[in-house]
């Protein structure tokens, strides 16, 4: 369910429709704070996976924000196994992403995965 309302918010992203100030809280609110810990953890893995498909780069603040709303859903701070392979993996979305606001997304998320 989550990856399909997911895919459905990415393709509403990719369409340009006016999207009003709350569409972010929006769907946290109604798609990851739902989520027991043990499957927010499950999705996260998806997040990076999309987080490494240069064709969705220009959703980098949106998949790292559901990203970040999904680590603290787990309330751990195992990392996922997809992260494990990837050491490097959120300093090269700061490179790719130079923004102030991806850059404080990115590093949190390392610092709550010990990376």
């Amino acid at each position: 369910m989550f990856i399909n309302t997911l895919s459905s918010f990415l393709e509403k992203l990719a369409s340009e429709e006016d999207l009003d100030e709350w569409y972010m809280s929006n769907f946290i609110d109604e798609n990851v704070y739902s989520l027991l810990p043990a499957e927010a953890f499950e999705f996260s893995s998806h997040v990076i996976a999309l987080l490494k498909d240069e064709a969705l780069s220009d959703y980098a603040y949106e998949l790292l924000t559901i990203l970040l709303a999904l680590q603290r859903q787990s309330d751990t701070t195992q990392i996922p196994k997809i992260l494990k392979n990837s050491p490097n993996f959120f300093d090269k979305i700061i490179k790719k992403n130079p923004e102030k606001y991806i850059f404080n997304l990115a590093h949190e998320l390392a610092q709550n995965y010990r990376i």
